[in-house]
């Protein structure tokens, strides 16, 4: 885990040092650029149209990350085959993560609109709750207003478990907690196991305790992925890694705070038997720029559907 914090921030570094030496360049060609026309001196022609397209890539794409991204909603549309189903079932899971709440913003008002048109079998929100306490209300109301076919799921997050405890984040019909205990579907088919971040240990338990059915995780970060892919869950959904938040063209994420660095980023995966969906997540991590580069705040739809050839249950 350190090693891969250690990769990360050095990528970060070697990022900033290059964006340092822009805004540099920028500032001294707008300060030349400015003392020239001030004093009438004539300047090579080249600076005017660098430190205009400095100007407008620079301003441009932080407007862009924090006035557009942020509330720009999209939705991620997965399928995924499994023989633990009978040929011409689906599950439909909506899957949410990160809303990092303190107040109402634009995409958490267009939220739960969005996931009901979606018609979902399930809801399951793997967890980092909130910003600020003030944004429990908002929080709270969000959830209770999605509609679902069987139920709604929640797991807490390293934000959650560190600062929120004492809140009823879920309580009340908001979201059914699950704390290491599983979830069975009324036909029997399907099996939810989740835990809170930092419990890992319920959620093996959880898998060993049953074998059978369609067996989902829903857990925080993406880091017990290969070390529950040999109790062989169909499906494992995750968020922490916010996609990076801030991603870069042809490279993406600088940032994800997992264990695998790069590797689980976001979307989906295949580990072993596994199918592993990473989310984007909704909101931004706490005491830093409401900014989205690259990576638009995600609803994730995934449709679980029998494999063909299977017998009906």
């Amino acid at each position: 885990m350190n090693d891969a914090l250690s990769a990360q921030q050095s990528r970060l570094f070697l990022v900033a040092v290059p964006v340092l030496i822009l805004c540099q360049l920028w500032l001294v060609l707008g300060v030349d650029l400015l003392r020239a026309r001030w004093r009438r001196q004539a300047r090579p022609r080249w600076r005017a149209p660098v430190f205009g397209l400095l100007s407008v890539v620079g301003l441009g794409g932080l407007g862009w990350g924090l006035l557009v991204e942020p509330d720009w909603l999209q939705v991620t549309r997965v399928e995924v085959v499994s023989a633990r189903l009978p040929a011409g079932a689906r599950l439909r899971i909506v899957h949410l993560s990160d809303l990092h709440v303190d107040g109402w913003t634009r995409a958490l008002e267009q939220l739960p609109d969005a996931v009901n048109a979606l018609q979902p079998d399930l809801l399951v929100f793997t967890g980092d709750s909130l910003n600020a306490a003030r944004g429990l209300p908002v929080l709270r109301e969000v959830l209770s207003r999605v509609e679902t076919r069987q139920g709604r799921f929640a797991v807490q997050g390293n934000h959650d478990v560190a600062y929120w405890r004492n809140l009823d984040l879920f309580g009340g019909g908001v979201a059914r907690e699950l704390e290491g205990e599983a979830w069975r579907s009324a036909d029997g088919r399907v099996v939810l196991c989740g835990a809170a971040f930092g419990d890992p240990g319920r959620i093996a338990e959880c898998l060993r305790a049953h074998p059978e059915g369609l067996r989902i995780v829903a857990y925080h970060t993406p880091d017990l992925v290969e070390d529950l892919a040999p109790l062989e869950p169909d499906l494992y959904l995750a968020g922490h890694t916010h996609g990076g938040q801030v991603r870069l063209p042809f490279y993406g994420a600088l940032l994800t705070l997992s264990r695998f660095d790069k590797a689980y980023e976001m979307g989906l995966y295949q580990v072993r038997r596994t199918a592993l969906f990473v989310s984007r997540g909704v909101g931004v991590e706490p005491h830093a720029p409401r900014i989205r580069f690259l990576c638009r705040p995600e609803i994730a739809v995934i449709d679980v559907v029998g494999a063909p050839g299977q017998a009906e249950m």
